[in-house]
């Protein structure tokens, strides 16, 4: 067969809707190929060039179907069913992200119960070179029992919100893999051009150092080896006591084997999943972006704002859309052993990054999180702030997605009092349980726990006896720890922390 489309064309796809939608693929160089949607009655047709490539685009169209899909080359046809004009929305990050419906909190029950035909999700290969990815097998699949066990329990969550509030068929495109950091999803050329992606290029060479390949795959063989030898034990020790915490599960089974090693095929080596895996599904129609990525990153997370702007800026330039909605979701809280301010200073890029480039948003998650879980099952509540916060900022819905955020901060007319000004206070800030995760400083530099008190619907007084006269302020700034401020609509405050002027 000359002609072949992109694997991530498929029966029961969905394009996105109102936008010109690109189909490419590979056939015989100089013949014409042809893409027709009925009963729309749309076509499109495009020649393959010198090396074969291949690439047009449908026409914008409105939400609806089904639709057949019929490619034409030569003798050969291609056909489609089951094809939705809809939302699309790319899933991309880490394990939480990765995280997936069967293995969240309720998980059996929200799979035996998760059938939605206007959900529909594709699986991007989890492959390390665009070789395995060629020889991969993937396509759409409908959202069913039989088939959502491993889908991402965020992105379900988020898209079957969106599908209920819009009325729409909502497509999942997957893209992420467990324990990558940002600098996996850029390409080794972007990252040699700043310095914090200098040095994670070098970082990671000097792991994989001159190794082959086959000695590379004789170190993961056996890396492998240990981790089924601890999954059985965690297994096991479950069995036994299906409510053990992981506090005791680490202190009987032993911690996760880590890090993998390194090496060139490695899915941590810096561009190898850009490569293998995005730039695969890469310009598909989406409205946007989904992100939930950074906790590999707590090892450097002075750099993380850098990477994470290049990260965001690339994947739009790619897509050929500066603006594209690229919406972060900020880490929750876990008490990691990676020094006290790395989980805070991730969380301050993300949202530096978010309120700076265009387009983008933050889904706050201040309030979750499990002390000793890196991977905290309950993703219920991280999908559906994701929905919100697309349904208000892109969609432009009369809901409050976007979280409490500080504006200003200054002294008090009383001493030793401070007021912190908010924006986006859904109808009122709301301190829950004491309003505890304030915290003010004064010369020395040493940080007390403060009271709060709201002196209007978008206003906090704070004070600490033990600091008569405060010079610094945050809120909810350690790994893990109290977070009780919300708004009026119940998302939580984001944190922050500032110098007074």
């Amino acid at each position: 067969m000359m002609l072949k489309p992109a694997a991530v064309f498929s029966s029961n796809m969905v394009l996105q809707q109102g936008v010109p939608d690109p189909v490419w693929g590979r056939a015989a160089p100089g013949v014409e190929v042809t893409c027709r949607l009925d009963p729309a009655g749309v076509s499109a047709a495009a020649v393959a060039g010198a090396d074969g490539s291949w690439r047009l685009e449908l026409p914008p169209l409105p939400a609806g179907g089904p639709y057949a899909m019929t490619l034409c080359c030569g003798g050969e046809t291609l056909r489609y069913d089951n094809v939705w004009l809809g939302e699309v929305w790319l899933a991309g990050g880490q394990s939480n992200m990765e995280l997936t419906l069967q293995n969240s909190r309720d998980g059996q029950a929200a799979l035996a119960r998760c059938a939605d035909p206007r959900l529909h999700f594709y699986a991007t290969p989890k492959v390390t070179t665009p070789q395995a990815a060629d020889a991969a097998e993937s396509g759409w699949q409908p959202v069913r029992p039989d088939t959502a066990a491993d889908l991402s329990a965020v992105a379900y969550y988020a898209a079957g919100e969106l599908a209920r509030r819009l009325d729409v068929h909502v497509g999942i495109l997957e893209c992420f893999w467990g324990g990558t950091f940002a600098h996996c999803w850029m390409p080794r050329s972007l990252l040699a051009a700043f310095p914090e992606g200098r040095a994670r290029l070098q970082w990671y060479d000097a792991q994989a150092g001159d190794k082959t390949d086959e000695q590379f795959e004789a170190e993961c063989a056996a890396y492998q080896a240990e981790v089924d030898a601890w999954n059985q034990r965690i297994a096991l020790r479950r069995a036994a006591e299906p409510d053990v915490s992981w506090t005791v599960l680490n202190a009987d089974c032993g911690l996760y084997p880590w890090p993998p090693p390194a090496g060139r095929t490695g899915y941590q080596r810096p561009g190898n999943l850009y490569d293998s895996m995005l730039s695969r599904v890469c310009p598909y129609g989406i409205r946007g972006f989904w992100y939930y990525q950074g906790e590999q990153d707590e090892l450097w997370p002075g750099d993380y704002r850098a990477l994470l702007t290049h990260l965001v800026r690339r994947w739009r330039a790619d897509w050929g859309a500066g603006d594209l909605p690229f919406l972060l979701v900020q880490l929750p809280m876990y008490a990691t052993g990676e020094g006290e301010d790395a989980w805070p200073t991730l969380r301050a890029a993300q949202d530096t990054v978010a309120n700076t480039e265009p387009g983008c948003g933050l889904v706050v998650l201040a309030d979750c999180g499990e002390a000793d879980n890196i991977h905290p099952t309950d993703k219920l509540v991280v999908g559906q702030r994701l929905a919100l916060l697309a349904l208000e900022q892109v969609y432009h819905r009369a809901v409050t997605g976007v979280s409490p955020r500080l504006t200003g901060a200054e002294p008090a007319p009383q001493p030793g009092k401070v007021l912190l000004h908010f924006a986006h206070t859904g109808g009122g800030l709301c301190l829950r349980g004491g309003g505890r995760g304030v915290q003010l400083a004064g010369t020395d530099g040493r940080w007390q726990d403060a009271c709060a008190v709201c002196t209007a619907p978008d206003t906090l007084m704070v004070h600490s006896a033990a600091v008569p006269a405060p010079r610094a302020v945050r809120y909810a700034w350690y790994n893990f720890g109290p977070a009780e401020l919300y708004g009026g609509t119940g998302l939580p405050v984001t944190p922050f922390s500032v110098t007074l002027t």
